[in-house]
């Protein structure tokens, strides 16, 4: 019997060593990994990869790093001094480090080569306007030129019609303001003006890194706000309006830090003092840190092997890890506190081992249920929480017993309270079925409130400044951020040019059968269309010059050689100013363009007419979101209810059908009470609330596992139940208060759901210890 012991003894030291040594490997990995990864704050991380459609991959990223590089803002005085104002602003901008590339005043200088551009080039830059009266023969160009001429709003100067006799240029200008929004140019700068008449001066720039760098990011926005200031203080009636996604990046990470930051202490206070007031030692509360940090080292050394990068969202929702991986260092300190006296470490560690480990294991394959959901912030969420989760279960497996020797043994806190709780389930038929009928009563009312929304939108919570700021700005420019656009690419700039001609005429009929209102195509034409525009040019002019001619107008000699036109050199040339972020050129050679739309009415019909067009694709972000939000949750649904049906299943088999469907009962109530909760409160079912039931059945069914557990005694089982959820309500309620919405919702399901599983889980108990007295 003692050998036995002895060779226990000597099992459990080199387990002890084993855990140590992959405890130091983890330090050290640790050590390693973080100088090198960084700290991802992007809300858009929390919502799966973008997605252009069928586009390649490398075109899809480029794409949106640029678009979430850009920066807008307009610039406005009541006064006289509007120009003076923007110009103020735009040196501003351009001393800021951050800042990249920004544009808002021309001077003389690229005024003069924007139009000598435009002029040389005027045979390759025909607009479809143009190209249309060309069609007809040149006699609807030529009328269009004569009401040019008499206009005497358009000012068309003789030196103008020396240089430019068939008036390319003007046509080309015209189209593109026409189509391009409602900004005018005005002393060289694009404004526009609101009802009140008040001009607005635009300017654009670009940062100089990733719109989701925290340090970087925080810099810029806090730069911005302090120039506001000045710019308010100088000229007090002077506004701002600023569109960019760092403002609404900056935002989220500031508020998530704030999350880390106040939730956390808050976390950690009640954790601490809860512990104390429990086991009246420092040694426990050594010992639960011990479990969390050992749990939060391996969840993060193991985030960052798999995703190289930790997100931010990640930390805020790991508060609800504190909570959970302290319940076993809770379990097994418990035990021993009221048993100390009766039984050795390694014994109270036999009577709750497989309880532990079946804890884990259900806890374990919950959060790594998420791992299915295309979700990047949720999937690291996953992987650090089961392998933090597993890491702090066997820190006390293989710990623990040689560090709580000399623990105090004391009676149970509150024990006659907690026994008074456990004669009642013994005792009062009331209570065993009464409590379960209200909390379903209470479920069922509350589900008949509830509604289904996947729509993404709801999920936001940015401040109202910053989303009044966006409309304002939309409205007053015309540049919607609707997010919905096609995407042309081909293997090399010219076929992409011709997939984007040959897309226009499909979105002018788009447009009369109303099922968009408006679209932005880069008026650049490949070398193909110039030289049938050319055709066109040849065979009109005889027709226009005789036309003019008759109406005692004499036209010099039209230049008809050819003028191409390519990307590189239309890209380098201020004409592309405001158009560049619509062009895309890959290493390799493929090239790619965006073609923004507003005002979309059928966002089917539009994805069926790019199915149509050869190296074409649909993108309306909101609407796939909308769509995989739903998809998941159906999904997701599903899987809950086998999950459910399987636990259902194995609780029958191992205690027989009416002690099995009881301990299964708690876990039923439970989700159902969560997902009564958001029908109370108002809020809807979503994804996100879907994720957070799959918690609270891995986390609730822990505590009818303590019950349940054949070795262990119902009261000392009613106090570790009761501190599990103590602690666990510590962390996960902290979420409740957390400013983004979709943690808040998170927290909420989870609260309820758990608290309602411990309120049942003495169903769990066997009959033969609900006879003990």
């Amino acid at each position: 019997m003692r050998s036995a012991r002895v060779l226990l003894r000597h099992r459990e030291k080199n387990l002890a060593l084993v855990w140590l040594t992959v405890c130091l490997a983890l330090a050290i990995a640790l050590a390693c990994l973080l100088p090198r990864s960084q700290l991802n704050s992007s809300v858009l991380a929390l919502l799966p990869q973008q997605n252009l459609g069928q586009a390649p991959a490398e075109i899809q990223q480029a794409f949106m790093q640029r678009l979430d590089r850009q920066l807008v803002w307009l610039v406005s005085s009541n006064a006289d001094d509007g120009d003076a104002v923007a110009a103020w602003w735009q040196a501003q901008l351009k001393a800021l480090p951050e800042l990249k590339q920004v544009s808002g005043a021309m001077d003389d200088l690229q005024m003069q080569r924007w139009g000598a551009f435009a002029w040389q080039n005027r045979n390759g830059l025909i607009d479809d306007a143009t190209r249309a009266r060309l069609q007809s023969g040149g006699a609807d160009q030529a009328d269009w030129i004569l009401a040019q001429l008499f206009s005497a709003f358009a000012g068309v100067s003789s030196q103008e019609l020396q240089h430019d006799p068939l008036l390319l240029v003007r046509g080309a200008q015209l189209a593109l303001q026409q189509n391009a929004s409602k900004m005018v140019l005005h002393n060289g700068w694009l404004t526009v003006n609101d009802p009140q008449q008040r001009r607005w001066y635009f300017l654009h720039g670009e940062l100089d890194s990733n719109a989701f760098s925290i340090r970087q990011s925080h810099q810029l926005v806090t730069a911005l706000n302090q120039l506001e200031q000045q710019l308010k203080t100088r000229w007090p009636d002077a506004r701002l309006l600023t569109r960019g996604t760092v403002l609404f990046s900056d935002d989220a990470s500031q508020r998530a830090q704030h999350d880390v930051e106040t939730l956390g202490s808050a976390t950690l206070a009640g954790l601490l003092l809860l512990i104390w007031l429990v086991f009246r030692s420092l040694r426990p509360l050594a010992l639960c840190a011990l479990s969390v940090a050992i749990g939060a080292m391996a969840g993060t050394v193991a985030t960052l092997l798999c995703f190289g990068e930790l997100h931010l969202t990640t930390l805020v929702m790991s508060l609800s890890i504190v909570g959970i991986s302290a319940d076993y260092t809770l379990y097994y300190l418990t035990e021993r506190m009221v048993h100390g006296n009766e039984a050795s470490p390694w014994q109270s560690l036999q009577k709750v081992r497989a309880t532990l480990l079946l804890a884990l294991a259900t806890t374990a394959i919950a959060w790594l249920l998420m791992l299915l959901a295309p979700f990047p912030g949720l999937r690291q969420l996953a992987v650090f929480a089961a392998s933090g989760l597993s890491a702090s279960c066997l820190t006390v497996i293989c710990f623990y017993p040689w560090l709580v020797r000399g623990l105090p043994v004391r009676p149970i806190p509150g024990m006659v309270w907690l026994a008074r709780w456990l004669a009642a389930w013994r005792r009062q038929r009331v209570l065993m079925w009464g409590l379960p009928a209200l909390v379903a009563m209470y479920a069922l009312l509350g589900i008949l409130q509830l509604r289904v929304d996947d729509d993404i939108a709801h999920l936001q919570s940015a401040p109202q400044q910053l989303l009044a700021q966006d409309r304002q700005l939309a409205q007053l420019t015309g540049q919607q951020a609707d997010q919905t656009w096609f995407v042309v690419w081909g293997d090399n700039p010219q076929q992409t040019l011709q997939r984007v001609s040959e897309l226009a005429p499909a979105l002018q009929q788009a447009r009369q059968h109303r099922w968009l209102e408006g679209y932005r195509i880069l008026p650049l034409n490949s070398l193909a269309r110039q030289q049938q525009d050319l055709t066109l040019l040849a065979q009109a002019a005889p027709t226009i010059t005789a036309r003019l001619k008759q109406a005692g107008v004499t036209l010099a000699e039209a230049d008809l050689h050819a003028m191409p036109v390519t990307p590189e050199n239309w890209l380098a040339s201020p004409l592309s100013e405001g158009w560049r972020l619509l062009w895309l050129s890959l290493p390799d050679g493929r090239s790619s363009v965006l073609v923004p739309v507003n005002g979309v009415r059928d966002s089917a019909a539009l994805a069926q007419l790019a199915a149509q067009q050869p190296g074409v694709s649909w993108v309306d972000r909101k609407a796939s979101y909308d769509q995989l939000f739903g998809f998941w949750r159906t999904l997701l649904s599903g899987l809950l209810a086998l999950a459910l049906l399987l636990i259902t299943l194995s609780y029958v088999i191992r205690l027989g059908l009416k002690a099995g469907l009881r301990s299964a009962l708690p876990s039923w109530l439970s989700l159902a009470a969560a997902l009564a909760t958001l029908g109370w409160i108002g809020a809807s079912l979503n994804l996100f609330a879907l994720l957070a039931l799959i918690l609270v059945l891995g986390i609730g069914i822990n505590y009818t596992l303590f019950f349940s557990n054949p070795r262990g005694t119902p009261l000392t089982s009613m106090l570790a139940v009761t501190l599990a959820m103590m602690t666990t309500l510590l962390t996960l309620g902290m979420l409740v208060f957390s400013s983004t919405s979709a943690i808040s919702s998170f927290g909420v399901v989870l609260c309820s759901g758990i608290f309602c599983a411990f309120l049942l889980a003495p169903l769990a108990l066997a009959p033969r210890k609900r006879k003990q007295s």
